[in-house]
């Protein structure tokens, strides 16, 4: 595509929604048990309080605050250990596959938020809709008080609102969670804007107030797109804030980060974001992992991936596609470089291992991927040497439906109709990348 496509007068013909759920694995742990609703709930995992329900945020309690800090603002608080994921992974999916029911044009971002581009809905709405006049906004307008009045200007958007307010009353509705949602032209924007108002609200954002929403971020780091080492290089050429970007000479920008770079940049500063929903599909890999602050002996390192091969191959089988390949991910201590010292070892999975995850057969999967995974943890580490883990990754890619090896791809509704039970998944990202 040529670079006027993604210039600032792009026509604003989509409508992109963004969900986000409210304070996820704590609405999990409140539908799970609804005891936990009327009280200060924090989710935890190792010494931090990942998130919390909208009872202790009252009290000050705030997301990735430490347990001790969150125990001194708020002495009642609840704690619930969150580091299995299975019941926040199900209640992703089943948000996902929910909306997808609606239209195929869903793309996850984490458990707890999800892109829709609903433009096709849209207009086959408006198609629908005889009179111009007819018009109204659903939930919020960003910076403006009076809804009604802009609506016929914005018929699309309006149409989008109100698509929007029924997918978060069907999510409240069919599975129990509430959320916020953004409407714009956008990926960009449909994020920014979701969360102007919390909890379980939507907020839409309008073409002339693109520049009001810009504006109001506080750094260039706030800007979705826009990662830390980008920001460090962008500092380094003096730019602190969004307006700084959006002033900056292209040309000297092009000098940085090469043409394509700088001017997705630029469009990002400008509220510019021509990048498609593009559907998630079902997981290339299914991975499981455990941190901790010292594992040293390979006893334990046995025992550590026994644990968690058992989860995973459980996983794998309720998926029903058949895994070829075998990874295994170990960090080792590092007082300088907490993130990038990952290392990985990956080997074939023999068919008749392969079938038997899939079969169901877990314990005697279990029993033989062992071997497997203790083998390639010997090529990377010495065990007669003293060694210092914090991490065991264990993770099945190369995953393939059951006599359609060719396609190799599995599309997210064949993943859904595998198994009755809703899909236990994790998709493996690199945290080394984080």
């Amino acid at each position: 595509p040529s670079l006027s496509k993604t210039s600032v007068q792009t026509p604003a013909h989509r409508v992109i929604l963004h969900f986000d759920l409210d304070c996820f694995y704590a609405q999990v742990e409140m539908i799970r048990n609804p005891a936990l609703r009327e009280v200060p709930l924090g989710i935890q995992q190792k010494y931090i309080i990942v998130t919390c329900n909208y009872v202790a945020r009252k009290q000050g309690v705030t997301k990735l605050m430490s347990v001790t800090d969150a125990k001194e603002k708020c002495p009642q608080l609840v704690l619930v250990k969150g580091e299995d994921l299975t019941h926040y992974r199900e209640m992703s999916y089943k948000v996902t596959e929910l909306l997808m029911s609606y239209c195929p044009l869903v793309e996850r971002l984490g458990f707890d938020e999800n892109f829709m581009d609903i433009t096709k809905m849209v207009e086959s709405k408006l198609a629908q809709t005889p009179e111009s006049n007819s018009f109204s906004f659903k939930g919020h307008v960003y910076n403006h008080f009076s809804a009604d009045v802009e609506a016929s200007d914005h018929p699309r958007l309006a149409v989008g609102s109100h698509i929007a307010a029924e997918l978060r009353e069907a999510i409240r509705s069919k599975v129990g969670l509430t959320g916020c949602a953004g409407i714009s032209s956008n990926k960009l924007l449909a994020k920014l804007v979701s969360g102007t108002f919390k909890p379980n609200q939507q907020t839409t954002l309008l073409p002339e107030n693109v520049g009001d929403i810009m504006g109001c971020l506080s750094s260039l780091r706030k800007v979705p797109g826009v990662g830390h080492q980008t920001v460090k290089r962008l500092q380094a050429l003096g730019l602190v804030s969004v307006k700084d970007l959006q002033l900056f000479p292209l040309s000297d920008l092009v000098r940085e980060f090469g043409g394509p770079s700088a001017q997705r940049l630029k469009n990002l500063a400008l509220g510019v974001d021509d990048s498609p929903v593009t559907p998630t599909g079902a997981p290339q890999s299914l991975s499981d992992e455990d941190s901790f602050r010292k594992m040293s002996s390979t006893k334990e390192v046995l025992e550590k991936i026994r644990e968690l091969l058992s989860s995973l191959v459980e996983r794998m089988h309720k998926d029903g596609r058949q895994p070829h390949t075998f990874r295994l991910t170990i960090r080792r201590y590092s007082a300088t470089n907490k993130w990038f010292s990952r290392e990985s070892r990956q080997c074939p999975i023999p068919n008749h291992l392969g079938q038997k995850i899939t079969s169901g057969s877990s314990d005697d999967a279990v029993v033989q991927l062992v071997p497997l995974a203790m083998k390639l943890f010997h090529k990377m580490i010495d065990s007669s040497a003293a060694f210092h883990l914090t991490l065991i990754n264990v993770c099945f890619s190369n995953l393939q439906t059951r006599g359609a090896a060719v396609s190799g791809k599995g599309s997210i509704t064949s993943f859904f109709t595998h198994s009755t039970s809703p899909r236990k998944t994790q998709i493996f990202s690199s945290q080394s990348q984080v």
